[in-house]
């Protein structure tokens, strides 16, 4: 059985970048996946409100 310490210290540069890109388009993916699409439009519309939520606070009370 081959040693993670052995695999790491065979990559080249090049290999580190090809497997940091690889990596970056599979969260991407797994995000665009996970926050898209119509499921979460309710949740998405409740959280675009939210800069203008602390609009609704009295003044002078503490949020």
């Amino acid at each position: 059985m081959i040693r993670l310490s052995e695999l790491v210290s065979a990559l080249t540069p090049a290999q580190y970048a090809e497997l940091a890109l690889v990596l970056f388009v599979l969260v991407f993916i797994g995000v665009a996946i996970r926050h898209g699409g119509k499921r979460r439009a309710i949740e998405h519309a409740s959280c675009a409100q939210l800069p203008l939520a602390d609009d609704a606070c009295p003044r002078g009370g503490l949020s």
